[in-house]
Order: structure tokens, then sequence, then C-alpha cells
């Protein structure tokens, strides 16, 4: 099972195409290259970290069985990533920003994502790649967030996981 330190940079990370969009918009209203080149060099730290972090993972989390009762495809939350997150930065007239609150807010999403009792898909492997299913397992655990390279039809195609955390699991057998 994934460390606090591996929870934290998966739940920061989601963040990473926040950053890129923030830069973008900052540069196009703005002119000025200082806030953009801050926000992209953020959002590149935050991709290295978490692609060094997860296949870190991927090698050194011991495989366990698992019998799933319920799949569900769980893709559909990036069209809701895009609505909720990033199109209202997208569309963000930044006219004066009040760098004390951004970072007071900041520090508490920082201080919150470590704590998070639920798997958020991430971004970053969605661009990968990976495909998201909602699991219900047959011991009565629900609500589980199963990463997989495949396409799952039928949870008797899902025989082996890794845990990453509580409800977020690797699929351990890859195409």
């Amino acid at each position: 099972m994934g460390n606090i330190s591996q929870r934290f940079i998966y739940n920061l990370s989601a963040a990473a195409p926040l950053c890129f969009i923030f830069a973008l918009v900052w540069y196009w209203q703005k002119k000025t290259r200082d806030i953009s080149c801050i926000a992209i060099c953020i959002g590149i730290v935050l991709v290295i970290l978490f692609i060094v972090s997860f296949a870190y993972g991927k090698r050194h989390f011991a495989p366990i069985k698992i019998r799933i009762n319920d799949i569900a495809p769980y893709d559909s939350w990036v069209i809701v990533y895009i609505i909720t997150y990033m199109f209202p930065f997208a569309s963000l007239a930044i006219k004066d920003i009040n760098l004390i609150i951004c970072v007071i807010i900041a520090g508490m999403l920082i201080m919150a994502a470590p704590c998070v009792n639920t798997a958020i898909p991430n971004p970053i492997l969605f661009l990968r790649g990976y495909h998201f299913y909602q699991v219900s397992g047959e011991h009565g655990i629900s609500g589980s967030v199963l990463i997989s390279n495949r396409k799952l039809r039928k949870a008797k195609d899902v025989k082996t996981v890794n845990r990453i955390f509580d409800y977020l699991l690797l699929d351990a057998e890859r195409r």
C-alpha cells in the first residue's frame, strides 16, 4: 500500500492541468511571463513527481487476488473535470489577484490532500491511456476505483490488483 507521500503526490498532481491552463490564461490576459512560467514549472514538477511515484508503485506493490462483483466504467469523470475545473479557469478574467488569499487556499488544499478518503481519477493517467472503473468487491467493499490499461467489460476479467491506497486499485494484469 502506498505511503502518505505517494498519496499526497497522487492527489496533488491532479491539479497539474489547472496549472497549465492558469499559465495560459495569465499570459493571454496579462502579457507577462513570470507568473506563467512559475505555474508551468509547478505543473511540470507535479507531473514528474507523479510519474516517478506511480512507476515506483507499479514495480513495488504486491499483487493481491480479488473477487469483484460489479464493475462500471468511470471515465465520464473527465467531462466533469473539464467543466468544473478547467472551463472556469479558461474564461477567468484576472484583474487583481490577492496573493495572500491564494496562498491560504493552496495551503488548505495541500493539507487536505493526504487526508482525502476517496479515490479520485487522475487526469495524468487518463492522458497516458489508462481507464477508470468503479468496482464493488465480494466482501462488501464498494466505491473503489480501479485503474487499468485494459478495456474491461466483465467483473470476472479482473483477478489480481495492486492496492495503491484505500479505495484505489491498479489492475495487476497488463495488456
